[in-house]
């Protein structure tokens, strides 16, 4: 059982890190994000959005919150929505520190 929960763990980890670099780095979103910049020159909340889809570090607290919401539904600590919160920004952390470290890995640290 413990396993699981810390290939469960793991996994949301990955995926957040995952869903940020797409949605932020990838050429499949790059169209939106140009679109979401056009608008954002116009219009406030668009500006806002823009700003969040250019910050992986900003966008990865947003994709943590979903990861939580996806791969922990059946939490019930404290309430859920508070439980999704909290372990979103966990999730948006250590997603952190593996893209941190994977850039080391990688040398991409020293660019």
């Amino acid at each position: 059982m413990i396993v699981f929960d810390i290939l469960k763990l793991l996994s949301a980890v990955i995926f957040t890190e995952a869903i940020t670099e797409i949605v932020v780095k990838s050429e499949f979103f790059l169209p939106l994000r140009g679109k979401v910049f056009k608008l954002g020159q116009e219009n406030k909340f668009f500006n806002w959005l823009h700003r969040l889809l250019d910050c992986g570090y900003c966008f990865s607290v947003w994709a943590g919150v979903l990861t939580a919401v996806l791969f922990f539904r059946d939490l019930d600590l404290v309430h859920t929505s508070i439980d999704w919160l909290l372990v979103g920004l966990v999730l948006h952390r250590l997603a952190n520190l593996f893209h941190n470290t994977m850039d080391r890995v990688h040398g991409l640290d020293k660019i």
